[in-house]
């Protein structure tokens, strides 16, 4: 069920006097509709979308509440055992992907993600150089990471990684284990995924 803002709800979120939101529907800044009664209703996502586009701060309230993840893997057969494992879980997880390096660079530096599962050896930057920049930001040092190789990887890989990253799986793995990892990791013991 679709969740609607009153303009009063909305300009108290906003910080703004009721009438300044009323102005805003009126310029077309924030979508709007009209009940029967002639009461204005904003749906939750035009009023998340107004927010965003406005660079003015979201309340944690109106957040999507599932845990991110940013699954990083060149292999579509493990994209697709990836899709169908957090299928099952959705209403607990929002699931993002990426087949390259840089690819999710570029959305790390848009969308908040509680974790990141990253392959290691994918073409053009690989996932060590990807953890190595992530470390690098302020705004992702602290990221969770789980990092996902089939190869074999040099000493210095496996001893960055096992320093750098909350674990190394080696494929393939059992998706109980990563699930397992996952609920650590959310503190989620007792309700587990």
């Amino acid at each position: 069920m679709k969740k609607f803002y009153t303009t009063s709800q909305t300009a108290e979120i906003c910080s703004v006097a009721h009438t300044t939101v009323i102005r805003w529907i009126g310029e077309g800044k924030i979508k709007a509709h009209e009940t029967p009664g002639g009461h204005r209703r904003i749906e939750k996502a035009d009023l998340l979308d107004f927010l965003k586009r406005f660079s003015m701060p979201v309340p944690a309230s109106l957040e999507d509440p599932r845990y991110r993840v940013l699954v990083v893997d060149d292999e579509k057969v493990m994209l697709s055992m990836m899709r169908k494992l957090f299928d099952e879980h959705a209403s607990e997880i929002e699931l993002h992907m990426a087949e390259r390096g840089m690819a999710a660079l570029l959305l790390l530096g848009k969308k908040h993600f509680d974790l990141v599962i990253l392959d290691v050896v994918m073409p053009d930057m690989d996932g060590v150089e990807v953890c190595k920049a992530l470390r690098r930001n302020p705004d992702t040092a602290d990221l969770k990471i789980i990092s996902v190789t089939g190869k074999q990887l040099t000493e210095e890989q496996e001893e960055y990684l096992e320093r750098n990253t909350e674990c190394l799986l080696k494929k393939p793995f059992p998706p109980s284990e990563l699930l397992e990892r996952i609920n650590t990791l959310r503190g989620k013991q007792d309700k587990a995924l």
